[in-house]
């Protein structure tokens, strides 16, 4: 008689091997980008200023590295980081609300489906007649993207809970902090983590529309500088920085979904 490991063996063998198939495609996918765009840039076959090759790309590494390391602080810790996660707490906060309570929803809906379809960016000129053009306009856009993102979420997360939980748990007496806290709270979380991932990618957005708003330092700044002066390899550089930067945000954010959301079946 053969144990569960033995039949597990298997299994772990085809998914490892699939898992090895899916990265060699990705790998020479990007592979092959790598090379069209060597073969481009070395036989002069695109202008530099359309497409810069490796030499323009590392002298434009040595032209930004003096001030890089301020502007990535200033980006993610000063702008990014605090109007995502003040934004995304407001926006889950209002979310739920709305989905548990009636007066809530009533109160707060048509005040969130009159500014929904606003995009951010169109909020700038009252921004900056409000709050002029500091470090507070520049936050409370980036807030105001996260918001729009995480509240919506939030809302459809709680409604999409199964009634059969809520009807179990009135059933057997369940105060409503209880039903809340053993049932909403683990039921909305995994749901809750797409959300987060795209408000966290949308405010590496809303930071380069930001520092449009008098900032003097940060990826978005050098961004406008450099397209005000068609340096396209400082445009490349940044770029590549600001994707490096939304990646590794977005894997820790993975992390913690596998994390905190063990329990929940995954295809």
């Amino acid at each position: 008689m053969s144990d569960g490991s033995s039949l597990r063996r298997p299994e772990a063998a085809r998914r490892d091997k699939r898992l090895g198939v899916e990265f060699l495609i990705s790998a020479s996918v990007v592979l092959l980008l790598l090379a069209l765009w060597l073969v481009l840039t070395g036989l002069g076959l695109v202008r530099p200023l359309f497409l810069p090759g490796p030499q323009q790309l590392f002298e434009a590494w040595g032209r930004l590295s003096p001030t890089i390391a301020q502007d990535i602080f200033d980006s993610l810790v000063l702008r990014i980081l605090p109007g995502f996660l003040i934004g995304s707490t407001v926006g889950v906060t209002v979310g739920i609300a709305m989905a548990m309570n009636r007066k809530a929803w009533a109160a707060l809906n048509p005040i969130i489906e009159s500014v929904r379809p606003l995009p951010p960016l169109a909020l700038i000129p009252l921004l900056i007649l409000w709050l002029g053009i500091g470090i507070g306009s520049q936050l409370l856009l980036v807030a105001f993207g996260a918001f729009i993102i995480m509240v919506v979420t939030s809302f459809e997360a709680v409604r999409n809970v199964s009634p059969i939980y809520l009807q179990a748990a009135s059933v057997l007496g369940a105060r409503s902090r209880q039903v809340f806290r053993r049932i909403i709270l683990p039921a909305v979380v995994p749901d809750m983590f797409g959300g987060i991932r795209i408000a966290l990618a949308a405010s590496f957005g809303y930071n380069v529309a930001a520092e449009l708003i008098g900032a003097q330092s940060g990826l978005g700044y050098r961004l406008v500088l450099a397209r005000r002066y068609l340096l396209t390899e400082n445009i490349v550089v940044i770029l590549v920085v600001i994707a490096i930067l939304a990646l590794a945000a977005d894997q820790s954010v993975q992390w913690l979904n596998r994390r905190f959301t063990t329990w929940k079946a995954r295809t």
